[in-house]
C-alpha cells in the first residue's frame, strides 16, 4: 500500500505529510490587525505545517513573503494526512521541482477575494503559479466555495501581500490526457485493455472533456472479468457501450464537489443522461457534508427505460477520496470500486 500511494504522489505531483512542533492555531486576523505576509502566516499556524513544510523544502516560502499578490489555496494538515505519510523525510525522497510545482498548482498570482469570485459560477478558471488553471465555484448559499473538488473549510484570511483559503483537499493535477492517466496506472490495467477491445480507448487522447469513473481490477475480476476472460467479453456478445462504455462522460468535465454546488445553485445534485451508444440511462449522485468535513460521497445508478417503474438499479457507492478528482489536460477521473452494470444486463438479446 505504501509503495501504491508514494507512485501515486509521484504521477500526480502531490505533496507529502511532514510533522514539525506545534503552532499558534490558525486565526483570521482582525481589520484592525498588522497582516502577516503569507509566508510568515503559514509558518506560525498549526493547521498548516504541513503546507508549511512543503513551501520551504521547496523554495516557496521565502517568495510567500515577498511582495505579491498572491492568493493561497492551503490544504490543512488533515489534507496531507489523506496520502497517508507521516514523516518529514518524506519530502526527500520526492522529485523537488516537481514538488515545488504541485505547490504552485496551490497559488495564484493575484488577490482574490471573496467578493470578486463569480457568484454561483461553476468551474470558473484562474491562472496559478505552476502556469494551468484552477476552477473555483463559489456558491452563495451557503457561501461554499470549491475548487478542482477541495473545499475551503477557512475563507478570505487576509494577509498582507494577498488572501488565503484553508482547502480541505490537496489538489491534483497530472500532465497528459485521461487516456496516458490511465494507461500509466496498474490498478486500470484490465480497464484499459477492455477500452481497447471494445473500440471506446482512442477517443480518450482527443480535446474532450471527458469525466471517466474507472473500475480498477478488482472491482472487474469481482464480476469475473480479468485479463484472461477478458477476451469473452466482446462486442459479438455484449453491449460493449453499456459494460465498459457508460463509465466514460463525453463532454463533461466533473469534479464530485460539483454536484454539491449544483444542488446549493439549482436544487440538484444528480446528473441524469443516456449512455454513449446505448438506450440506457445513467444517473449520477455526490453529496458533500460541508460541516463535518466528510469525504464527497458519490453514487452511480443505471435506468433501463423498458421498466424505468424499477427506478434507479446496479447502485453503486464510493467515497475514497485520494483515488478522486484527478485532473488531466482534456478531463478528470475518478475511482469507481465495482461495475454498476453487470455482465449479465450487458449481455445482447
Amino acid at each position: 500500500m505504501l509503495k501504491y500511494i508514494k507512485s501515486c504522489l509521484l504521477i500526480a505531483l502531490l505533496p507529502v505529510m511532514f510533522t514539525g512542533c506545534k503552532h499558534d492555531e490558525l486565526t483570521v486576523p482582525d481589520t484592525g490587525e498588522s497582516y502577516r505576509h503569507a509566508g510568515d502566516f503559514v509558518k506560525n499556524n498549526y493547521d498548516l505545517q504541513l503546507f508549511n513544510a512543503a513551501l520551504e523544502y521547496t523554495g516557496l516560502a521565502a517568495d510567500m513573503n515577498g511582495e505579491g499578490p498572491f492568493t493561497l489555496l492551503a490544504p490543512n494538515n488533515a489534507a496531507f494526512n489523506e496520502l497517508g505519510i507521516t514523516r518529514a523525510s518524506d519530502f526527500q525522497r520526492l522529485n523537488k521541482d516537481s514538488l515545488k510545482q504541485a505547490m504552485q498548482y496551490h497559488i495564484l498570482n493575484r488577490r482574490l477575494p471573496v467578493n470578486e469570485i463569480p457568484s454561483n459560477g461553476v468551474d470558473v478558471r484562474y491562472l496559478n503559479l505552476a502556469g494551468k488553471e484552477v476552477y473555483l465555484t463559489f456558491a452563495t448559499s451557503p457561501n461554499n466555495l470549491f475548487v478542482n473538488g477541495s473545499f475551503a473549510v477557512k475563507k478570505n484570511v487576509v494577509l498582507a501581500n494577498g488572501i488565503l483559503y484553508v482547502m480541505d483537499k490537496v489538489m491534483k493535477y497530472i500532465p497528459g490526457t485521461v487516456q496516458q492517466f490511465l494507461a500509466a496506472q496498474p490498478e486500470y490495467s484490465v480497464y484499459v485493455v477492455a477500452l481497447k477491445q471494445s473500440g471506446l480507448w482512442e477517443q480518450l487522447s482527443g480535446a474532450g472533456p471527458f469525466t471517466v469513473f474507472a473500475p480498477d481490477n478488482a472491482a472487474l475480476e469481482r464480476q469475473g472479468i480479468t485479463m484472461e476472460t477478458l477476451p469473452a467479453y466482446n462486442s459479438d456478445k455484449y453491449v460493449t457501450a453499456r459494460l465498459f462504455g457508460m463509465y466514460i462522460l463525453p463532454g463533461r468535465s466533473l469534479f464530485l464537489t460539483d454536484f454539491q454546488a449544483l444542488y446549493a445553485i439549482y436544487g440538484t445534485a444528480s446528473l441524469q443522461a443516456k449512455i454513449a451508444n446505448d438506450n440506457f440511462i445513467y444517473r449520477l449522485t455526490a453529496t458533500k457534508n460541508t460541516y463535518m468535513l466528510a469525504p464527497t460521497e458519490y453514487s452511480f445508478a443505471y435506468i433501463n427505460p423498458e421498466n424505468p417503474a424499477l427506478g434507479s438499479l446496479g447502485t453503486v457507492y464510493g467515497n475514497t477520496s485520494r483515488k478522486n478528482d484527478n485532473l488531466t489536460n482534456n478531463g478528470i477521473v475518478h475511482y469507481l470500486p465495482d461495475l454498476v452494470i453487470k455482465p449479465k444486463e450487458a449481455l445482447k438479446k
